[in-house]
C-alpha cells in the first residue's frame, strides 16, 4: 500500500505534544477528535508505517551510509564527500548529522506507534486488532534496529509529553531486544495472514521472519545473551522461519533478476510474494503527489555521469554509483563452492553475478586518446562513449590494446559498481532530468533469506546438516544456473555447512544491507574486513581501487561495531551515557 508522504510528514507532526495554538487553529485537527473513523485511525497508522520510507531510515542514512561497506562492498569515492557525510567511510563520529538524524527518526516511530496504540484503544475502529497488532510489530521493529546500531537504547513505552519525560537511562540492549522479541509475538495473535497488501503491510509471513532474523542475531555473537539461552533461540529462528515455508504462500522466482526488476519499476510480484517486506518508495520529486526520499540505485548503482547529455536520449537515468565491489564476493562467484567444471571459467555462470556485478556502467568514457566501443556493440563502433546512453565498459590498462569487457567479461573483477538495483531507462522507465531521488523500492525481507535462516538455524540446533537443508540451499543455487558440489564430503559437517551458507547468503543477500549484521552475529566482521584488506594486494584489484579500500580499512575499530549515541541527544537526555566503546 503506498502512502502520502505528506500525510505522514503531518502525522509525525501530530504526535508531538499538543500546543494551544494548535488547538485554537481551525484547520488543525485535534489529538482528542482525531479518530472520529476508521480512515483516520488507518492514517495515523501510516504515520507509523511512514519512518521505513524516511531518508534517516531506509532511504539512505540507516543502510547506505552507515552499514553498506563490508567485505563484499566499499565505498569508493573517499575525500569528505557531503554525499555520504563519511558514515561509509568510517570517519563519522557522536557528532554526525546524518546520524542523529536515523537516531531521532527511528524513535519518530516509536512516538507514533506509542501515540496511537494510546489512541485506538476504546475507538471501535480496530474490531479485529489488526491495526493495533501493526503498530506493535513496528515499534517493536524499530527498537530491534536501534538496539541493533546503537546498543544500548531508551526503551520509551509511552508517548513523551513534558521534558521530565526526556530524561530516560538507556537499557541493556540484550533486554530491548528480549522486549522486542516478545512484542513481535504478541502482536502475531490479530495479525492479518493475508497477502491482500504485501509486501508493504505488516502479516503474519513477515512477523515470522523477521522473528527468525532477531532470535539468529540474539544468538550470535554481537549480543551478550546468556549463554544457556543461545540454543533456545535457535529454536525459534528454525520454527519461526519453518511457520513462512509450512506456509505455502511464498516461492522463489525463478528469475533471479526479475526480484529486483520489480523493485527498480515499482512492481508488486503478486504470483511467487519472493519479496516479503519492502520499503515502499513512490517517486523521483517531479511533483508534489511523486515525492520519495530514495536513494537506492543512486548512491549504489551503475554510475552515470550527467556530462550535459540530453536526458531524453538517455538509457540510464543519473546515479552517483559511490560504491564497488570488493574481490572477494567476485571469487565467492567465480572459484567458492564451485564444481571443478565451473571453477573459474572464462565466463560468468551464475545469474546473480551477472545482474549484481554487471560488466558494464554509464559513465562515459573522455579520454580522446583511448575510445571504446559501446559494451556489447559493434567491435568496429570505436568512439567516445557518451555518458548516460552508451553502456561502457571496464578496461584494465590501456582500451584499444588492453583487455576490457568487451573482449573478456571476467577482466576487472574488482571495482565494479553495483547493478543489484541499476538504473536502466528499461526498468525504471526515462526521466527527462537529471534526478537523483527515485522509486525504487529497497528489500527488507525476502523468501531466499528465510530458506537460509532456516538451514542456519537447524544446522546450529542438531549440531550437523543433513541432505534435506542442503537441498534448501541448493534449490538457491539451481535457480542461478550453477553446479553445486556433492553433500557427502563437502558440507556434512556443522562447520562445512555453515561456511556454505556464509558463502552463500554474500552470493544471494550482497548488496542489499544485511551483509554486515550477518558478520557481526558469526563473530567475523573484523576478520573478514582483514581478509579482504589482505587480498588487495592481488593484481586482479585495480590499485587505486585496492588503495581505496585500505585506507578505508585502516580506520576501523573495535568500536564500529556499533553507532555512536548523537551528542545531540546526550545533550538533551542527561540520564543518558555514550557507548562504551565510544
Amino acid at each position: 500500500m503506498k502512502r502520502n508522504p505528506f500525510i505522514i510528514l503531518f502525522l509525525i507532526a501530530w504526535t508531538l505534544p499538543s500546543c494551544d495554538f494548535l488547538e485554537s487553529e481551525p484547520h488543525i485537527i485535534a489529538e482528542d477528535t482525531f479518530y472520529d473513523s476508521k480512515e483516520s485511525a488507518q492514517l495515523a497508522l501510516n504515520g507509523v508505517y511512514g519512518v521505513l520510507n524516511s531518508y534517516p531510515v531506509y532511504g539512505a542514512n540507516l543502510i547506505l551510509n552507515f552499514n553498506y561497506t563490508d567485505d563484499l562492498c566499499h565505498f569508493m569515492s573517499p575525500g569528505g564527500s557531503a554525499v555520504t557525510e563519511k558514515g561509509a567511510t568510517f570517519e563519522h563520529d557522536a557528532n554526525n548529522a546524518q546520524l542523529y538524524d536515523t537516531w531521532t527518526w527511528l524513535y519518530k516511530g516509536v512516538r507514533n506507534a506509542n501515540a496511537f496504540l494510546e489512541r485506538i484503544e476504546g475507538t471501535g475502529f480496530d474490531e479485529d486488532g489488526s491495526m493495533t497488532a501493526q503498530a506493535i510489530f513496528l515499534r517493536a521493529y524499530y527498537y530491534f534496529i536501534l538496539a541493533q546500531n546503537f546498543y544500548n537504547v531508551p526503551l520509551r513505552l509511552e508517548s513523551t509529553r513534558t521534558y521530565a519525560e526526556v530524561k530516560c537511562k538507556a537499557t541493556p540492549q540484550y533486554d530491548v531486544m528480549v522486549w522486542a522479541a516478545s512484542q513481535m509475538e504478541e502482536s502475531l495473535e490479530n495479525m492479518t495472514g493475508s497477502l491482500e497488501h504485501s509486501p508493504s503491510d505488516i502479516n503474519k509471513s513477515i512477523v515470522h521472519g523477521i522473528l527468525a532474523r532477531v532470535y539468529l542475531y540474539m544468538a550470535g555473537a554481537s549480543v551478550a545473551s546468556p549463554a544457556d539461552k543461545k540454543p533456545e533461540y535457535y529454536i525459534l529462528a528454525r520454527d519461526h522461519a519453518k511457520a513462512v515455508i509450512d506456509s505455502g504462500l511464498h516461492r522463489l522466482n525463478p528469475d533471479y533478476k526479475q526480484i529486483f526488476i520489480n523493485y527498480i519499476s515499482d512492481t508488486y510480484d503478486h504470483e511467487y510474494y519472493e519479496s516479503m517486506w519492502e520499503a515502499d518508495f513512490i517517486g523521483d520529486r517531479s511533483s508534489p503527489d511523486y515525492w520519495s526520499d530514495g536513494r537506492w540505485g543512486d548512491l549504489n548503482g551503475l554510475r552515470s555521469s550527467s556530462m550535459g547529455t540530453e536526458y531524453t536520449l538517455n538509457n540510464a537515468n543519473f546515479a552517483y554509483g559511490l560504491y564497488c565491489n570488493t574481490l572477494k564476493i567476485w571469487d565467492l562467484y567465480m572459484s567458492d563452492d564451485r564444481t571443478v567444471f565451473e571453477r573459474n571459467l572464462s565466463h560468468v555462470t551464475d545469474s546473480r553475478q551477472d545482474w549484481n556485478l554487471p560488466p558494464y556502467h554509464y559513465n562515459g568514457f573522455t579520454d580522446n586518446a583511448n575510445r571504446l566501443y559501446p559494451y556489447g556493440g559493434d567491435p568496429s563502433d570505436i568512439r567516445m562513449l557518451v555518458a548516460g546512453i552508451d553502456k561502457t565498459p571496464y578496461i584494465m590498462g590501456n582500451a584499444i590494446l588492453g583487455t576490457d569487457t568487451n573482449k573478456d567479461e571476467t577482466c576487472y573483477p574488482a571495482g565494479r559498481y553495483i547493478g543489484k538495483f541499476r538504473r536502466e531507462c528499461e526498468y525504471e522507465g526515462r526521466k527527462l532530468f537529471k534526478g537523483i531521488w527515485n522509486g525504487i523500492n529497497m528489500p527488507l525481507l525476502r523468501y531466499a533469506d528465510v530458506l537460509l535462516m532456516y538451514a542456519e538455524a537447524v544446522n546450529e540446533v542438531n549440531g550437523a546438516p543433513d541432505e534435506s537443508l542442503y537441498d534448501i540451499v541448493k534449490q538457491i543455487r539451481d535457480r542461478a544456473g550453477i553446479q553445486t558440489l556433492p553433500y557427502a564430503g563437502n558440507y556434512d559437517t556443522k562447520e562445512t555447512f555453515l561456511k556454505f551458507i556464509q558463502n552463500e547468503r554474500g552470493r544471494e543477500l550482497c548488496f542489499e544491507g544485511i551483509r554486515r549484521y550477518d558478520l557481526l552475529r558469526w563473530g567475523i566482521y573484523f576478520s573478514s574486513l582483514k581478509e579482504v584488506s589482505q587480498l588487495t594486494s592481488d593484481p586482479r584489484w585495480p590499485s587505486g581501487i585496492a588503495s581505496t579500500y585500505n585506507r578505508i580499512y585502516e580506520r576501523v575499530s573495535e568500536k564500529h561495531q556499533y553507532l555512536p549515541i548523537p551528542t545531540l541527544e546526550l545533550a538533551v537526555n542527561s540520564e543518558m551515557r555514550q557507548n562504551p566503546l565510544w
